[in-house]
C-alpha cells in the first residue's frame, strides 16, 4: 500500500511538473505496446506517462513525415524525486531513442515543437510508441 502511494504521489508530483514546464502539455497514461498519433502546431506540446518503465530499457519510436520540428523531453520520475534526462530532436522520419534506468519507476515523455520551425511546418501530425 505505501508503495502505492508513493507512486501515485510521485505521478501527481510529475504532471504538476509537466504542466508548469510546458502549459499545454495535455498528458496521456500509455502502455507498452501503444501507438499513439497526434498532431501540434506553434506552442503545443503532450506529455506521455509511461508507469512502471523497464528499467532494462524502454524504447521511444516516433514517426513523423516532418523531420526536425518535433523534441522530446524525458523525465523519470521514482522514490518522490524527478530526473530531468534531456531533450532529443526528432532528426529523422522514423526515430528511435529511450533508455534504461536504475530504478524502477515512471517514464515521462514531453512532446513538443521545436522552437523556429513553425514557419515552413505550421502543423506537425506524429505517433509514438513504446516498447
Amino acid at each position: 500500500m505505501k508503495k502505492r502511494i508513493s507512486t501515485f504521489f510521485a505521478l501527481i508530483l510529475g504532471i504538476s511538473l509537466l504542466f508548469s514546464l510546458t502549459a499545454s502539455a495535455n498528458p496521456a497514461i500509455v502502455s507498452y505496446g501503444g501507438s499513439y498519433s497526434n498532431a501540434l502546431s506553434a506552442g503545443q506540446g503532450y506529455a506521455y506517462i509511461l508507469p512502471n518503465a523497464k528499467t532494462t530499457g524502454t524504447s521511444v519510436k516516433v514517426t513523423t513525415n516532418a523531420a526536425n520540428t518535433l523534441q522530446l523531453h524525458y523525465y523519470w520520475s521514482y522514490n518522490n524525486t524527478t530526473l530531468d534526462l534531456g531533450t532529443a530532436i526528432v532528426n529523422k522520419n522514423i526515430y528511435f531513442g529511450g533508455s534504461a534506468y536504475y530504478n524502477p519507476g515512471t517514464l515521462i515523455t514531453v512532446v513538443e515543437r521545436v522552437p523556429g520551425s513553425t514557419a515552413a511546418y505550421p502543423n506537425v501530425a506524429y505517433s509514438i510508441s513504446f516498447n
